[in-house]
């Protein structure tokens, strides 16, 4: 039983580690493209939610009271973001609409 349970949690964390490195260059991207003054991005860790969501945590700028929390809902992260701290940055959009993973990843091919 005890090997069992060791071997679910191994599993865990190597999901948790695989998530982290193939979904944290997506956060970043999405962060940098649609805020204003986004200098650097760090991740802090990845909580699964009760229904199984998981939601990438983290913060911009060196400030931990300038933090996120980027749910991944879909294969990947496309924009599902919660942001926290009063000064958090602007989005760049006048109308504070942004793009998704998506839609950036498009542009870019385009230029």
């Amino acid at each position: 039983m005890k090997k069992e349970i060791d071997e679910r949690k191994l599993a865990r964390e190597a999901a948790v580690d695989k998530l982290i490195v193939e979904e944290s260059p997506r956060v970043e991207k999405y962060l940098k493209y649609n805020y204003e003054n986004i200098d650097s991005v760090v991740i802090t860790g990845v909580d699964i939610n009760p229904t199984g969501i998981p939601h990438i945590k983290g913060y911009v700028n060196g400030d931990r009271k300038l933090s996120f929390d980027a749910g991944v809902y879909d294969e990947h992260y496309e924009g599902a973001l919660i942001i926290s701290g009063e000064s958090f940055p602007h989005a760049k959009s006048p109308n504070q609409e942004v793009l998704s993973v998506s839609e950036i990843e498009e542009i870019e091919k385009r230029e």
